[in-house]
């Protein structure tokens, strides 16, 4: 595991967490950027955008990679137990207000669904650097991780932003779940280099029935943003197709 990618992202999601903590410029920062994404992208793509940080979404998102690189959804599979009691355990225990529990409603822009509890952190921000941090870490040739990290990390952040942009998280739940995510995912990571299930036929056809049975989970489950529920259909039909491929991989031959 390259030790520099394991701790470096952390370490500043962490530092940029404790900034805006200690200089109470949370609710600042929120209003300037959620009024800033409305003008960045449509109501219906940051609803598309954030659908991306559910977990079933990412599930289906990562299953068309069970073929070549099990081991992305391997990692991801072993951190989501941390992930889960860091995100849901923390939202419990401090249950802070969400920003529609907080603010007018008219002084922030709204998309989907309305939250009032359980704020900090994110969960969607911990499942985006989640599934980023176990492809950063497994990533399969050394080489070239410098070249796709970046690309990768872009992607989760703007998952993140999303949150933010829809109106149903602050900035400091944001960053506190990223590197919470990204630490579940280094845990993840090390863990499926000692647990190799996912190197076996067996495991990756239970890996790919578990993605095929949330994918199909993904048509029937309301995740609160109906504007993007074309996408959502589109997302599970990809997650059907990758589990599907992998299912009917050869078992002889293996991933």
């Amino acid at each position: 595991m390259p030790r520099l990618w394991a701790v470096l992202p952390a370490l500043l999601l962490a530092a940029l967490a404790m900034a805006v903590a200690l200089d109470g410029s949370n609710q600042q920062i929120f209003l300037a950027l959620n009024a800033a994404a409305s003008g960045w992208l449509p109501p219906t793509a940051w609803s598309a955008i954030t659908l991306g940080g559910s977990a079933i979404g990412t599930i289906a998102f990562l299953a068309p990679t069970l073929k070549t690189q099990p081991r992305w959804l391997a990692s991801a599979f072993l951190a989501a137990p941390l992930a889960i009691l860091f995100s849901n355990g923390a939202k419990r225990y401090f249950d802070v207000m969400r920003p529609a529990g907080v603010l007018q409603a008219e002084s922030f822009t709204l998309i989907g669904q309305k939250l009032y509890v359980h704020s900090f952190p994110s969960g969607h921000a911990t499942t985006a650097f989640l599934a980023a941090a176990v492809i950063i870490l497994a990533w399969p040739k050394a080489a070239t991780r410098w070249w796709a990290a970046p690309a990768i990390c872009a992607a989760a952040a703007l998952v993140a932003l999303s949150r933010i942009a829809v109106g149903a998280h602050w900035p400091l739940d944001v960053l506190t779940g990223a590197a919470g995510g990204w630490l579940a995912g280094v845990l993840g990571t090390w863990l499926s280099g000692r647990v190799r299930f996912w190197q076996k036929p067996g495991g990756v056809r239970s890996m790919a029935a578990i993605a095929l049975a949330t994918s199909l989970a993904l048509l029937f489950v309301d995740l609160g943003y109906p504007l993007a529920r074309l996408y959502q259909i589109g997302l599970a039909a990809w997650g059907i197709g990758g589990a599907a491929a992998a299912l009917m991989n050869n078992p002889e031959r293996g991933p």
